[in-house]
């Protein structure tokens, strides 16, 4: 049996660590060509995350995210140890991203790993405010007094839409987005993304979870998991990457008489071939987030698969 029929396993990857002024980032899975995650164990250890895509392409993300997405895989993911202040960023939307630069917009999903006693969100503004008034302050110095201002929480959520300007102090957060990092510097790139701020007064966009469900998105699915016992997960009928991450206590996702152990922060991939594996609490009080793609809606902006310039 060759490769390319060789059944698919749960793979795990090898950490990318990056410093900044700010901190350091921390790269957990991530397929954007300057990060390439590689596989750390099994028979597909020592390849990239890029190559495994072009190799077995929907059996590894499902047709939902290879109809969308191609052989880019969709979601990345990664760890952000703030310890000054970042920058204040915003996001372009996909429609601007694709018809500005061939790039994918983003929108992210913050969990907040640990909290410092300096620990604060920067999250849009605390009113309204306008055009005018924003580029004064941003070239004066004083836009901080504009923004809203939050005290977070370890184990809190916040939803960072396309627009949102955002910044973070004193804190650990996992970062859940789309495969990008197209990224504005509201200091160094305002007048290039100055049309894309929302200028609003922020709200929190995270509906009231229902059960484990965290957010459902055209980009991805989050769900928080108790793991107090065994789950059996069959299924035939499901299409889509699946990846574990342990947030609390440690996790074994057992497959085909196979033992993958996620400690905490630590992330497994459950591709989509893999159809029958169960997912087991290793420490008490252990807490998971399940990452997934769900079937998007037919009137969405990203309409063909992306031509992101690799060789099939």
């Amino acid at each position: 049996m060759d490769s390319e029929t060789k059944k698919l396993t749960p793979l795990k990857f090898l950490p990318d660590r990056q410093d900044t002024p700010w901190g350091s980032i921390e790269y957990k899975l991530a397929d954007l060509g300057f990060i390439d995650s590689m596989a750390s164990e099994g028979w597909l250890g020592g390849n990239t995350l890029s190559d495994i895509m072009q190799t077995y392409l929907e059996r590894v993300s499902g047709e939902t995210s290879f109809d969308w997405y191609g052989t880019q895989f969709p979601v990345l993911i990664k760890r952000m140890h703030v310890k000054g202040r970042t920058p204040i960023h915003l996001n372009p939307d996909d429609e601007s991203a694709e018809q500005r630069y061939d790039a994918f917009g983003k929108t992210a999903l913050w969990y907040v790993e640990d909290a410092g006693k300096d620990a604060a969100l920067y999250l849009g503004f605390k009113k309204a405010v306008g055009a005018e008034q924003l580029y004064q302050a941003s070239l004066d110095g004083s836009v901080d007094s504009l923004l809203h201002k939050v005290k977070p929480g370890k184990g809190e959520f916040y939803l960072i839409t396309p627009g949102t300007v955002y910044a973070a102090k004193d804190v650990t957060i996992l970062e859940i987005s789309e495969a990008s990092e197209l990224s504005f510097n509201l200091e160094t790139d305002l007048e290039e993304a100055f049309d894309l701020i929302d200028l609003g007064a922020w709200s929190n966009p995270l509906p009231r979870p229902e059960g484990s469900l965290i957010v459902s998105l055209p980009q991805f699915t989050a769900n928080r998991i108790p793991l107090s016992q065994a789950l059996k997960s069959h299924r035939d009928l499901d299409d889509t990457f699946l990846l574990y991450i342990t947030l609390e206590g440690e996790a074994i996702i057992e497959a085909d008489n196979n033992n993958y152990k996620a400690k905490k922060g630590e992330l497994v991939m459950v591709p989509a071939e893999v159809t029958d594996f169960a997912l087991l609490p290793a420490a008490p009080g252990t807490v998971i987030l399940e990452v997934r793609m769900d079937p998007r809606p037919d009137d969405d902006i990203v309409s063909e698969p992306v031509d992101d310039g690799r060789q099939d």
